[in-house]
């Protein structure tokens, strides 16, 4: 059992230590006098993804860039709308990152990014999305990797329904 916990605290020093030097180099992506508004919907239940979610908030956080607010949701399914029945905020969020909660049986192996179609976004906020997706990328390799509006039907589907309810 302590090999477990041993192995487990060299693989979450292991990932905390490649998602700084990745969040330190995309740093410069975004202009820092506007931080991006970014929500962090959490439906893991696991303690490895919880600590993986934990690490990417921790990162986020630390370069400055993005104004983070962290939602923690229990959903049945990761097709739930993990936002419906909540109110949207007085301000829209630029990004909305849903870490769905499939990630810890395997049955999902994508985290969405949901934001406007890139048509709308500056080629700067694209760039900055981009560098976002190599961040999570490298905080939940081999388990999941970062899925946006441009890669996939879900998050276009949220998107659309996030604009229309004032999320985005």
């Amino acid at each position: 059992m302590i090999n477990r916990k041993l192995i487990a605290l060299i693989i979450v020093v292991t990932v905390f230590s490649v998602g700084v030097a990745t969040a330190a180099q995309s740093t410069s992506a975004l202009s820092p006098q506007s931080p991006v508004r970014l929500l962090l919907v959490d439906e893991t239940k696991t303690f490895s993804s919880t600590m993986r979610v934990g690490i990417l908030a921790g990162i986020l956080k630390k370069t400055g860039i993005v104004d983070l607010s962290v939602k923690m949701v229990d959903v049945d399914s990761s097709y739930v709308d993990p936002l419906a029945g909540s109110k949207p905020p007085a301000r829209p969020y630029d990004v909305i990152l849903i870490i769905p909660r499939g990630i810890d049986n395997g049955s999902v192996h994508q985290i969405w990014l949901v934001t406007r179609g890139f048509d709308e976004i500056s080629p700067r906020g694209v760039q900055g999305i981009k560098r976002l997706a190599e961040v999570i990328d490298k905080v939940f390799a081999k388990i999941a990797q970062a899925t946006d509006v441009t890669e996939d039907l879900y998050p276009g589907l949220l998107s659309a329904l996030y604009l229309k309810e004032g999320w985005l």
